[in-house]
């Protein structure tokens, strides 16, 4: 009941923090039967949130032993359905030891507690790195997950596990107002493993390079800023728009994109060809200099090919007039109802951060304690005031009006950067001829050396 109420609570959560949460492959995800779902950890609490609301079906955490020693919070996590695991790290703090001694039994009753769920056809929630991080590529996977499916399998008799890659793809996880992307990758079924002393160490390597593919890995922070930044800039071109109205590239988009470019900087390294070396580093070259530009005109890629007649800019400009008579009095609402609990949540939460996993975590946190505390502080006032039947009328605008707000500050910030290019490039067509060339020659630069190196585009 309780896990029921908090789903739609934790999905508002969300949609307040970040402007989008889109899901890839959702139908990779059984409907029904034992399944584990195995989650890169890139955002501590807020990647079991994503996971849990996007889920179409109820699903268990396993979560670290140490979070369960308060017992008000281990009471209200086993109560949505969480199972603790003491992991080894967690040994060996309690016991300021280097090097603890390991008892294989430490999680026996754990394992079996998560063979009973599997036995009841549940989905469990695993994140098998075993902790949350923002390195550019997956941590070393544990062997719990492993271990834990093929006990149920071969000590429980439960058949029909699958284990589900799903790797959590956040634009900038700290930021306010950014994206996020779930995919699902393709399930692994635990009765295709063989029985024998490798098994654990065969799906453990197995879940890895699953889930190695449905996440974006690099061997830095520098790679990985530097083949995003070409990824991004590649889908807006790539994938042209010309009306007004429409958005750029989706998330999901600009991903595969940085995938595709970060198998050409892998395959480059293979190829002992000085010329094509020289060819990339002029393509990277002349791509830095177009992104700089950019910046410099104040003009996002995306809108390099909006049409710039006098006809759609008409009705573009007529459409948002219409629109904004309707939503700046309900977005302007729910600023107002709104803005002291959120700033001092933000202001709280920025304060509490030590590392980028905390800003987005604190935020929600904070933020439902706060915004709940405001919305009945309000709307007591309002029913003192004006009585219980406004009161009533007034408690359920709130959110709509908050939502609105978000949604529309998101619309219209957009709607000044496009409107900005379309009287730039109107008013000077020859900085746009002059990026539209060179934004071809990068089109097709890049599909020359994607090719060279035996992709298909």
């Amino acid at each position: 009941m309780l896990y029921e109420l908090l789903k739609p609570v934790a999905g508002i959560a969300l949609r307040w923090y970040y402007r989008s949460v889109s899901v890839a492959g959702r139908q990779r995800i059984p409907e029904s039967g034992p399944v584990f779902l195995a989650v890169n950890h890139p955002n501590a609490m807020v990647d079991a949130l994503v996971v849990a609301w996007t889920t179409r079906r109820r699903v268990g955490f396993t979560a670290k032993s140490t979070i369960f020693a308060n017992p008000l919070l281990s009471a209200f996590l086993r109560s949505v359905g969480a199972i603790p695991l003491k992991r080894v790290s967690d040994m060996a703090k309690a016991s300021d030891a280097i090097t603890p001694v390991l008892d294989p039994s430490r999680n026996a009753d754990s394992f079996r507690a998560v063979s009973l769920a599997l036995a009841a056809g549940r989905a469990i929630v695993v994140f098998p790195e075993g902790k949350s991080h923002s390195e550019p590529q997956l941590a070393p996977l544990r062997t719990g997950l492993a271990r834990m499916a093929l006990q149920a399998r071969d000590t429980m008799g439960v058949r029909g596990i699958q284990i589900v890659p799903i790797g959590l793809l956040f634009e900038m996880k700290e930021q306010p107002r950014s994206e996020v992307l779930v995919q699902v990758g393709a399930p692994i079924l635990v009765d295709s493993i063989e029985s024998n002393e490798h098994a654990v160490e065969s799906l453990t390597a197995l879940v890895a390079e699953r889930l190695e593919a449905v996440t974006l890995n690099f061997e830095s922070a520098e790679d990985a800023a530097r083949i995003a930044a070409v990824g991004d800039t590649l889908a807006a071109l790539l994938e042209p728009v010309s009306s007004l109205g429409e958005g750029g590239p989706s998330l999901s988009s600009r991903l595969a994109m940085t995938r595709r470019a970060e198998r050409v900087r892998k395959a480059l390294e293979h190829v002992p060809s000085v010329e094509l070396t020289e060819v990339v580093a002029e393509f990277e070259r002349r791509l830095e200099l177009f992104r700089t530009r950019l910046a410099a005109e104040r003009i996002a890629a995306s809108d390099l090919f909006i049409d710039v007649s006098a006809t759609p800019g008409a009705r573009f400009a007529i459409r948002e007039a219409l629109l904004a008579a309707v939503l700046i009095p309900v977005s302007w609402w729910g600023r107002l109802t709104h803005w002291l609990p959120i700033r001092i949540t933000r202001w709280l939460a920025l304060r509490s951060a030590r590392n980028r996993d905390d800003p987005a975590m604190y935020t929600i946190v904070i933020g439902l304690v706060l915004v709940v505390a405001a919305y009945a502080v309000q709307t007591v006032i309002v029913g003192v005031l004006f009585g219980f039947w406004w009161s009533m009328p007034f408690l359920l605008s709130l959110v709509p009006s908050a939502s609105s707000e978000m949604r529309y500050g998101d619309r219209a910030r957009r709607r000044t950067e496009r409107m900005r290019a379309y009287l730039r490039f109107r008013q000077e067509p020859q900085l746009r001829a002059e990026l539209l060339a060179e934004a071809d020659w990068l089109r097709k630069e890049a599909g020359v050396i994607e090719q060279r190196l035996s992709f298909v585009a």
